[in-house]
């Protein structure tokens, strides 16, 4: 198992709610148009199991790059298909949407930079978190055996104190086994 498998789910998910939601921001400031419920957790999906897969060990940014392009690939593919059919216009949805929206070489610049700035950050991320397990496992560690070194303080043996005077039969059970220390002491029966 490697040094990530344990992080994976929350590599993943964490990447997947940050990438999706810029990408949706992006897509919808550049398009002028809302991104559809349906488009945004088809491309969810999609851009989680990119994550899971890239997230099976360490990627050298090179590959994280190439990963994200095909994830900002796969979120305007979603993204624009869902915008268009969510319109509700059927064959001609997408000239709608080109007449109001921002050339099409502006639209493909932006996901090429969100790719690269999602690939520069995962790996920056990756880096601070695993200096960060190391720094702890290294400074838990030793603590943890010292503490394991220590042996564990035995109980000592209490006396147990039994109730035969009558106040202490007509208690509630929940006070049977305390002890009052107040008043009196009992007068000893002759």
């Amino acid at each position: 198992m490697t040094e990530s498998e344990q992080c994976r789910p929350l590599r993943a998910g964490v990447f997947t709610l940050v990438c999706a939601s810029l990408s949706a921001i992006g897509h919808t400031v550049s398009s002028g148009h809302d991104v559809p419920l349906v488009g945004l957790l088809l491309g969810t999906v999609a851009v989680l199991a990119m994550a899971w897969a890239a997230s099976s060990r360490r990627q050298s940014p090179w590959m994280l790059t190439a990963w994200m392009l095909w994830g900002q690939f796969a979120l305007h593919v979603t993204f624009a298909y869902t915008q268009e059919a969510g319109s509700g216009h059927d064959g001609h949805g997408g000239a709608v949407l080109a007449q109001e929206a921002m050339p099409a070489w502006a639209m493909i610049v932006m996901h090429l930079v969100m790719a690269l700035v999602s690939a520069w950050w995962l790996h920056v991320g990756e880096n601070a978190l695993f200096a960060f397990l190391r720094f702890m496992a290294l400074s838990l560690i030793p603590l943890l055996l010292v503490v394991g070194a220590v042996p564990a303080a035995r109980e000592t043996a209490r006396p147990r104190f039994a109730a035969t005077d009558e106040r202490s039969r007509s208690r509630p059970p929940y006070l049977r086994h305390s002890r009052v220390l107040r008043g009196p002491p009992p007068v000893p029966a002759a």
